[in-house]
């Protein structure tokens, strides 16, 4: 499983299973009817947090333009000093983390 919902009874299974299998925790939170957060925690390995953050704020920085999602919600994202949360639309939410899963698990093997 790539990715669990927050309120997910299994969500401590779900996290030892990250970290005895060395792969990223990512957590999906529904924050209102349109909008899912996209949390991701890759802190207990060694890689370059900066590198990977930086990356990710221009992928989601395109992703924010390309669908024109203007929620308030959004503006406060920008300020995280590692980039480990996004909000994206509801319908995109399973496919994002699941292709942050993988693009993060590439990272996490190189």
């Amino acid at each position: 499983m790539k990715f669990i919902y927050k309120n997910d009874k299994g969500k401590d299974d779900h996290w030892k299973q990250c970290e005895k299998i060395h792969a990223p925790f990512i957590e999906l939170n529904r924050v209102s009817n349109e909008c899912i957060n996209v949390f991701y925690d890759i802190t207990n390995y060694q890689l370059d947090f900066e590198e990977i953050s930086n990356y990710i704020n221009k992928l989601y920085s395109a992703y924010v333009e390309f669908f024109m999602f203007s929620d308030p919600m959004i503006t406060g994202l920008y300020d995280q000093y590692y980039f480990f949360n996004l909000i994206v639309k509801s319908e995109h939410a399973e496919f994002i983390a699941g292709k942050l899963y993988d693009y993060l698990l590439f990272r996490l093997n190189s």
